[in-house]
């Protein structure tokens, strides 16, 4: 094996693991954005749990705009 043949097996080598890194980076950003199997409970129980926060939010402010209306008129 001349040197030149060892240099490119080299450079094959660094290249082929530089591709299977960087196909396993880009591969783990799109896992991190949402799940590729199964559903994403967490994010819907969050957006579940805001929903009925706001609704909450909507009916004290009704009822508290109903007694100062309420207060107003006596």
């Amino acid at each position: 094996m001349t040197n030149s043949m060892f240099w490119n097996g080299v450079i094959n080598w660094f290249f082929l693991f530089g591709a299977i890194g960087g196909f396993i980076y880009i591969v783990t950003l799109s896992l991190d954005k949402k799940p590729l199997f199964g559903d994403n409970d967490v994010d819907r129980d969050i957006a579940h749990n805001e929903r009925k926060k706001a609704q909450r939010f909507f009916k004290a402010q009704k009822k508290a705009l109903k007694a100062a209306t309420k207060r107003a008129k006596a």
